[in-house]
């Protein structure tokens, strides 16, 4: 009752010239779900338009991505660490389960926790990201140009399918100059763009061990200055492990208009159900030796899990009002139903309704700077995050009474700025900088415990400065300093391990300092990246647990920390149908000033990132239409705890993938079939950091198998 009397009073504002639109999360599903109504009927009613006549020369429309520099930028202009990576033939024979499937090779990312859909896969690039205990922290993700991160700087990558993934850039580094908030660096994702037939119709249908399935469709078209897509997915599976079974649906409908020659409009509905998702817990190191596949006996007990709806929308608007001139404006809003259950009694199940909106608007400008081509780039992101969040107590899996019920609201503002210069012939200079503000809220509407209601504002600057020195056409020197500013969630505050709602008020944000030195290009076919750098952070977020709320992070300010590292990465050219890629990354993290409990923890290494890591890729396709893939991932042993007591042992995995595609005019098909963790390696799949009890370790599953049939048919 006291959760619906809420939802009624509190409500999202959005503001449009002379009106006001209240939104409730009723109101915001029947929106989006009529839109999606509306979106399967034109995806319908297409094939009927193709046959009609028509009036005017039919325009194939090429979206404009927004790149992961706001800007439509070659990687040889960038003064960065990117990769790009674009969707293969063989991204189709994947499982399609999670992110890391299209990114794999990416030195500097490390991917963890592929198997625990309740907690989410863990992303750290350059360290950043490791802390989080669930969802991705310290890097922003943007898809479709729509920010996919919280405007308090939190990424749920549920919503996401891998199997929709059109290309991805991964800038390796700080990105807040640009995007703000988030020390690790960037991903942006572009979702697959609507075929270039009138409409064609791709089903695929995947199967694997453990009672894994996975069932899509992806159809679409273009006609004249139209072009849509729409995407399903069921996922489901019963898991390797004990109490790990889960499923969810996905769909997504986009739609691109090309308005006139200088404009163009586009359009993405997503949702997102899993009613589904149990989570089997961390292990011990006797518990992972003894029998890795049990779940954790307290999360059994308590039942530990999540059930989650979640809808957005955005709209992204461009404009190029003359020669050099770009002008683009984008909105968006999220609603997200979510319920857990953790594996103890205080506070135990949590439920939230969360709203979020938020505009960002741009202005892009290329001209000549003392007669050398330059291009000045600013704007604007204004985000807000209302949640309603209520706690109860888990009496095993039961909900109990209510303990806390509070309304939470984070408002950011980042105005910035950004200019490329080609000041010689072959030398760019890259200079950019943004302010970030952020104001978090709490209303304390459960006062038996005291009144915890508050307010709390952070707000710096972020700075950086590149050069790229063309050596050669296909050759690049550059260097790269950046300032970091880093504000924490409004989970990391309101997990207060003082036991009571409202902020923690010992927890600051972070600052880094960034350097950087690469060198990339092109001999003879072979592409070659590497990079290296060097991090100072002051105040580094970190997590840690209590004993009697196991499962439950909490966040501490560590005093200093430093990071040293290289990353290298090696692509051969296609000899014969062969084509390989090799790359290595060297991690030296350590803490410079850190004190927990009366212990000095200066020079001990941080934990979840190995020092030592390696990828290979190598990949073969026949004229007959016969391929195959092999991936071997070597990861090296890692700590799991500050005071680096506890380590990760160190593994290797590999994926065998081999199948034989089938093309004839206006059809395609395909079959596959593909072994995971090809050696049999006993490992964990993900580590726990700071965990209590010395419950660190989540096993990963042993060689298993996976295939299945993918379909292309040109309708029209």
């Amino acid at each position: 009752m006291t959760s619906r009397r809420i939802e009624v009073v509190h409500c999202a504002m959005f503001f449009i010239p002379a009106t006001y639109f209240c939104l409730t999360p009723y109101r915001i599903r029947r929106v989006i779900h009529h839109v999606m109504i509306l979106v399967s009927s034109i995806a319908g009613i297409m094939p009927a338009w193709a046959q009609k006549p028509e009036i005017t020369q039919s325009i194939l429309l090429n979206p404009i991505s927004i790149t992961a520099t706001r800007s439509e930028r070659s990687p040889e202009q960038i003064p960065n660490s990117i990769t790009q990576i674009q969707r293969d033939t063989q991204q189709g024979y994947q499982p399609g389960a999670t992110l890391d499937e299209f990114a794999r090779g990416t030195p500097g990312v490390f991917f963890q926790n592929q198997y625990n859909f309740t907690q989410d896969l863990r992303i750290a690039i350059r360290g950043f990201g490791a802390r989080s205990a669930f969802g991705v922290r310290g890097i922003q993700l943007r898809v479709d140009g729509i920010p996919a991160t919280l405007p308090d700087g939190q990424t749920q990558l549920d919503s996401i399918d891998p199997s929709l993934i059109e290309r991805m850039d991964i800038v390796r580094g700080p990105s807040a100059a640009l995007y703000g908030n988030a020390s690790g660096g960037l991903i942006d994702i572009t979702t697959r763009e609507a075929p270039n037939e009138k409409f064609a119709i791709i089903p695929r249908q995947v199967f694997g061990v453990f009672g894994y399935t996975k069932s899509e469709l992806f159809m679409g078209g273009r006609q004249s200055r139209f072009g849509y897509s729409f995407y399903g997915s069921h996922l489901q599976q019963d898991g390797w492990r004990n109490h790990s079974a889960m499923q969810n649906t996905f769909s997504q409908a986009k739609l691109n208009f090309q308005i006139n020659h200088n404009s163009d409009l586009m359009l993405v509905f997503r949702e997102f159900y899993s009613p589904l998702s149990k989570d089997p817990g961390a292990l011990t190191y006797t518990e992972m030796q003894t029998n890795p596949r049990q779940a954790s006996l307290r999360n059994v007990q308590y039942n530990a899990g999540e059930e989650i709806r979640q809808e957005e929308m955005g709209i992204r608007f461009r404009q190029r009002p003359a020669a050099g001139k770009e002008f683009t404006i984008t909105t968006y809003m999220l609603h997200r139903d979510f319920q857990s259950r953790q594996p103890f009694f205080d506070g135990g199940q949590v439920q939230f309704d969360r709203l979020v909106g938020g505009m960002m608007a741009q202005f892009v400008n290329d001209h000549q700077l003392l007669n050398r081509p330059n291009r000045f780039l600013m704007g604007v992101d204004y985000g807000i995050q209302n949640d309603d969040r209520q706690r109860f107590n888990n009496n095993l899996g039961v909900r109990s009474a209510l303990n806390l019920s509070q309304i939470e609201r984070v408002q950011s503002i980042g105005p910035f700025v950004r200019n490329e210069w080609n000041i010689a012939d072959k030398l760019d200079l890259v200079v950019g900088g943004r302010w970030d503000w952020l104001r978090y809220q709490v209303k304390d509407q459960f006062k038996q415990d005291g009144n915890d209601t508050g307010s709390r504002t952070v707000s710096q600057g972020s700075g950086s400065a590149g050069l790229v020195y063309h050596v050669t056409e296909q050759h690049q020197l550059y260097a790269h300093v950046a300032s970091v500013f880093e504000a924490p969630t409004t989970t990391e505050l309101l997990n207060n391990p003082g036991g009571r709602g409202g902020f923690n008020p010992h927890l600051s944000p972070q600052t880094s300092l960034s350097n950087e030195l690469g060198f990339r290009g092109n001999i003879a076919g072979f592409q070659y990246d590497t990079a290296a750098f060097f991090i100072k952070t002051w105040d580094e977020i970190t997590p840690f647990e209590l004993s009697a709320s196991p499962g439950r992070a909490f966040f501490r300010n560590a005093g200093q920390s430093r990071r040293i590292g290289v990353e290298t990465r090696l692509a051969t050219p296609e000899w014969k149908g062969l084509r390989g890629e090799v790359s290595y990354t060297f991690s030296d993290f350590e803490f410079e000033k850190y004190t927990v409990n009366d212990a000095n923890l200066k020079g001990h290494i941080f934990p979840g990132i190995p020092r030592h890591r390696w990828e290979g890729l190598l990949r073969y396709s026949h004229s007959l239409g016969f391929f195959g893939q092999l991936h071997i991932h070597r990861v090296g042993e890692f700590y799991v705890n500050d005071v680096n007591t506890a380590t990760n042992p160190a593994y290797t995995l590999g994926q065998l993938l081999a199948g034989w595609e089938l093309r004839r005019n206006n059809f395609e098909s395909s079959i596959f079939l593909g072994v995971n963790n090809l050696f049999d390696t006993q490992y964990n799949a993900n580590t726990r950091i700071n965990a209590a009890l010395g419950r660190y370790y989540e096993p990963g599953p042993p060689l298993n198998l996976f295939g299945g049939v993918r379909v292309r048919i040109v309708v029209f």
